[in-house]
């Protein structure tokens, strides 16, 4: 069996019920109607639901991956937040050509 891969543009809400992680995953879903140079609306397209390690175990992978994106200069922190805030890395613009 093949792997499935999906895309989403981000989660929306994170929460904690009956012993679970639930994630609700989004995407943005243009319409024929949508204004030039508007952000389309956002939809919840999918729900990944995790044990709390499963949960732990993807936030470490993530969190390492954020440091190599640091280390590699595409993304940067946002030195505004306070230590205790979640900080949100501010995405370096890329030079190249193909991300206009």
């Amino acid at each position: 069996m093949g792997k499935k891969r999906n895309y989403i543009d981000g989660i929306e809400t994170i929460s904690f019920m009956e012993g679970m992680v639930h994630m609700e995953l989004f995407n943005y879903i243009p319409t024929k109607d949508q204004p030039k140079g508007q952000r389309p609306d956002m939809e919840i397209t999918e729900e990944l639901i995790l044990t709390p390690q499963g949960f732990l175990r993807a936030f470490a992978a993530m969190q390492n991956l954020v440091n190599q994106l640091e280390q590699a200069g595409v993304v940067k922190k946002n030195e505004n937040t306070a230590a205790d805030e979640v900080v949100t890395p501010e995405v370096v613009k890329n030079s190249s050509p193909n991300f206009k």
